[in-house]
Order: C-alpha cells, then structure tokens, then sequence
C-alpha cells in the first residue's frame, strides 16, 4: 500500500472478535458485534458494526459506522466544514475518493454468492446532500460504510477474509481518502464547484435571471442515455452572444461571465442536431451544482424549474386542468379532473397544475418529448377545428410570467408560434447561441389571445386518511410484507412503494436512486407521523422537505441504515401526485393551513 494506514488500524479486539466468530451463522455474528465499538487508529476514532447482513450474499448488506477525526483526514474543521454548502462539498469528495480507493485496493468478491466485497454507491454527476458521511456535535465525523461480509453458503462467516477487508483493505482505504484530501488543488477545486454554483443560484432573481450557462462550458454528453461528458476534442465550448452576455462574481472575488436567461418566456430554437435539446438538459440538471470535469460546472438554475414531458399512462388526481383543457364530449369536469390514464395533453397540464402548485417559478418544455397538442395549434387548424376542448399552452405562457411570475424556456424546432409570445430567442447553431430576439420579432405575427381561465393558485385538494400504505400483498407466496419501499432494480426511478409502483420516470430532476428510497422513506414517515390527513398533496411535500432540515435523516432509517440522498420538494410533491392508489377528498373549498 502507498498511503501511511497507521492513523486508520483497527484494535487488537476486533482481530479476537472475527477470530472467535469463524464459522458462525451470522444471526450469531449480529449479536456479538453489533453495539460494540472497535478502535480505529487514533484516540477519538473508532468502528461499529449497526447492521449484519443475515445471509451470505445478502442485499442489503452489512453496514459499518465509521467515527472518524477531520484532522485525520487531512481536513481543517473551522475551513472545510465551516458552512452547509462547504459540508455538502467536502462530504461528496469524501465519498469520490472513497469510491476509487475501493476499485484500487479491495479485491471484489472473495466469499461465495459475491460477497466479501465493499458496496460503494455509485454516485451522479451532480452533488446532493446525502446521509453517508455527517458532522457530529462533537467534531468528528461519521461515515456510514456498506460492506458485504464474506461467508460460506447457507450463512456463515469466513473470519480470516473479513479481517483481511476490515484490518488491511478499510485502512488502506482511509488514508487514501485522507491523501486526496490533503494533496492541495483537487478538494478546493470541488468545494468552488459546488459555492460558486449556489452563490450564483442566489443572485439569479436579484439579477431578473432564471438561468445561467458559463462561457468554456462542455454541455455534451457521452451518449443520450449517459451523463458522462463526452470527449472534450469533439466539443464546440460554449460562447455566450454578446448581447445576453452577463457576469458574476464568485465568492473567492473571480469573476465569471456567460449567457443569463431572463425571467419571462424564452425560446430556443435551431435544427437538427445543432444543441437545442443539450442545452435543455443542462439547463435541466442546473439545479444541482455539478463535480469538477463535468463541463456543466456552474450551470444554474433556479432552483424549483420543472420540465414537464408527456406522461402517458399516468393517474391524476383532482385536479383543476380547466384552463387548459375543457368542454369534454363526455362532459366531464375537468376543474376536477382525476384519471388512472392520462394522455400526453392531460398529464402535461396536470403536471403544469401541480408544479405550479408546488411552487415553481420556471417550466422548462421541450417539442421532441411533448404532446404537441398540448404546446401548440396553428392558426388554419384552429379555423377547421375551432371547438377543439384544449387550449395550448403556447396562449398561456405570456399570462403564466405576467400573472403568477411564472417564467417559460421552451425547445421548439418545428413551430413559429412561440415567437409571437418569447421575450428572448435564442437559436442554437453548431452548438454555439445566437441572439435571434430581434430577427424574431420582424417576423411576428400580431395576434390576441382568447380571454383564458385563470390558472388556480393554490392545491385545493385534501389527503383522506388511509394514504401510504407501505405493506406489500404478495399474491405469489399469499403472503404480506409489512415495508416493500425500494427502487425498482434496474429502473431505479420506479418507486416500489407497497403495493404500488411509483412511476417517477419524467422526473429528470431525480439523478440518483438514493434521492428516490428517500421520497418512499419520507411518505412511510408521513403514515407514520399521520401527517397527510387533512392536508393538501402540496402541504404535505413542504412538511416532510423541513423535516430534513430540522432532524436529517434519522426518522428515515430502518435498522439496516440506508442511504439516502435529499431530494427536492418539488419532486417529493410530484411523487405523491403519482401516486396511483393516493385518496383525495373533494372539497369545494380549499382547507385552511
């Protein structure tokens, strides 16, 4: 091993523990190591078994807390972990480095059934807050490692590999963690990465801004359904028109410049293949800073953008889409509309409903994943079809900014007519913006839109009792599980929440499945609690999004200590209103909070 270990050996004790439990079931291995604290190295710092897998093999598996010195790992306390933000930063390093320390020194698999191995996460391009690593009252840090124990099949402990992981594999680790935080540039570059994009996030309304893109940024991707940067020799770096060009300074005194999208109604236009749709996605992952190399750093958006995609297929719930959508031939109330499949029309507008609901001050639309009834309609097919139950959201976009403050930045390659209503157009040619506002505005048509509903302000709506259920009825083994609350395996945005799938797949603002555990962890704690009752869908996502602030992440663990990653409040919303099995009063009058 190349990094000193000596600050990060375990004690003496631990070796007997191991040793004594060769062989052992591991129901056996749990009671005699869990609760106890092993030495770690120095005075101060130590490990403790808090879950042992039942089984070899077992997912999920065992889970170490690790209680560590800043000083240990190179960090200086009153510097690295002064602020929220720096803490976010630091600790996502931390996790980095301890990622690639466990590809360079631990072996993969050494018992049978795959386990013997580290189970790091695999972590987005973005920084989230997580639960892994934390500040404790007292100073030190912890660190929440998830391993899987070697064993022999059906569940018994091979002592000498697992004290080869715990006494010669986790040192090494450590102190290669230690060494990457101490080697200079790499840990001030992440913590800038993710300050700088926060206090540009902070200045965005002041400066009448929703959206930021530095010049120099990479916003390819490696492929569409990859968010790894693509080679940087086949990007065209991004250059901001001079006339859109905007600068801030960051909070090391630099100054940065880019192109600043203004709060109102922007469109971004070009053909094929010329960056429309990169842009978005970048613009649409700017709500998170993102880790040095990226290409995306300092990327911001505001901070509650939604996109909204055509969501076929998906319930609907009581909710006000009258502005959008009315005078059904079924003669349906669509002030009240509730379905268990919505079309690509109805779902955008409920999605809009709900965002706006939710607190949204900008909708990020693209054509390609539209209904594109639901944007736009021409004029000779409104002549032919003038009875036509939905009104576009192109008619409504001025009124959404100059009405509820709502701003637009919309995608659209096909269609004029979000010329006639965009403050800004910005058209993407060979990857590089072009200001086209004025070109566009010579080729406006003049044109009044038809006096329009008013878009509802507030949820109305209220939670019957009986909501979140989280026991599984599993018809199969005719058996019930008291808590199914997982990510699908292999379609993690899936939710499996009792009984019910959660489909949060339009949700691109989710980037890592810990962030979707924690929207299941936080409705099992609102049953729990009894918080929804009586309260609206939106009330309820504020209520459990300060429930982290004000207590973390403890009331969401179970005795297996997950991880979770926080996700915002406009998606904890968006999940409850997708919830398929969701009971919903109808009142008239909305209740008073």
């Amino acid at each position: 091993m190349s990094h000193e270990t000596g600050a990060f050996q375990v004690g003496q004790s631990l070796h007997e523990t191991l040793r004594r439990l060769d062989g052992q079931l591991f129901g056996r291995c749990r009671q005699a190591l869990c609760g106890q604290a092993f030495a770690l190295g120095l005075d101060g710092q130590s490990l403790q078994f808090v879950h042992v897998q039942g089984s070899t093999g077992a997912d999920p598996a065992s889970v170490l807390r690790l209680t560590l010195l800043p000083a240990a790992l190179n960090l200086d306390a009153r510097r690295h972990l002064a602020t929220a933000v720096r803490r976010r930063a630091v600790f996502d390093f931390l996790l980095r480095a301890y990622s690639a320390a466990v590809r360079r020194y631990c072996r993969p698999n050494r018992g049978e059934e795959g386990s013997g191995r580290f189970q790091p996460p695999e972590l987005p391009q973005q920084v989230l807050e997580r639960n892994v690593w934390t500040l404790q009252p007292d100073g030190r840090l912890s660190f929440l490692v998830r391993i899987s124990l070697p064993g022999r099949r059906p569940a018994s402990l091979i002592a000498s590999q697992a004290a080869e992981m715990l006494a010669e594999e986790l040192p090494a680790v450590l102190a290669s963690i230690a060494a990457a935080a101490g080697s200079g540039s790499a840990l001030a570059e992440h913590i800038a990465a993710v300050e700088d994009a926060e206090a540009i996030a902070g200045q965005l309304a002041d400066r009448g801004l929703v959206a930021f893109i530095p010049d120099g940024a990479r916003l390819p991707r490696r492929s569409g359904d990859v968010d790894l940067p693509a080679d940087p020799r086949q990007v065209v770096p991004f250059r901001s028109p001079t006339s859109l060009r905007v600068q801030f300074e960051l909070p090391d005194g630099r100054i940065i410049s880019g192109m600043g999208i203004r709060q109102g109604v922007t469109a971004i236009i070009g053909g094929g293949f010329h960056g429309k749709s990169t842009v978005l996605a970048a613009l649409t992952r700017g709500v998170y800073p993102h880790i040095p190399g990226d290409g995306r750093e300092r990327v911001v958006t505001d901070r509650s953008a939604v996109l909204l995609r055509a969501e076929d297929g998906r319930s609907v719930h009581d909710v006000d889409i009258a502005a959008f959508i009315r005078n059904l031939p079924d003669g349906r109330d669509t002030s009240r509309f509730s379905t268990s499949n919505a079309s690509g029309s109805t779902s955008q507008a409920a999605a809009l409903v709900e965002a706006l609901w939710a607190g949204t001050r900008l909708v990020l639309l693209d054509e390609d994943t539209s209904a594109t009834n639901f944007l736009v309609r021409d004029e000779r097919m409104q002549k032919l079809v003038p009875d036509d139950p939905i009104t576009p959201f192109v008619e409504h976009a001025r009124n959404l900014f100059d009405r509820h403050g709502i701003s637009t930045i919309v995608v659209c390659g096909s269609s004029s007519r979000f010329l006639d209503v965009a403050d800004c157009v910005i058209q993407m040619h060979k990857w590089v913006p072009l200001d086209r506002t004025d070109d566009a505005a010579r080729l406006r048509d003049t044109w009044q839109a038809d006096s329009l509903p008013a878009v509802p302000e507030s949820d109305p709506r209220v939670l019957e009792p009986d909501n979140f259920r989280p026991d599984f009825h599993d018809a199969k083994r005719g058996s019930v599980v008291p808590e199914r609350i997982k990510p699908l395996r292999g379609a993690w945005r899936v939710l499996e929440y009792g009984d019910d799938k959660l489909d949060l797949t339009a949700l691109p603002s989710l980037v890592d499945p810990d962030q979707v555990l924690c929207i299941g962890r936080l409705l099992c704690l609102a049953r729990k609690q009894d918080w929804a009752t009586g309260r609206s869908p939106t009330a309820l996502a504020e209520i459990l999004h300060r429930k982290v602030d004000a207590t973390g992440y403890a009331d969401l663990q179970t005795d297996r200590y997950l991880y979770l990653a926080r996700p915002r409040r406009l998606d904890i919303a968006a999940a409850i209103n997708r919830l398929r099995r969701l009971a919903i009063q109808r009142r008239d009058i909305p209740p008073t909070s």
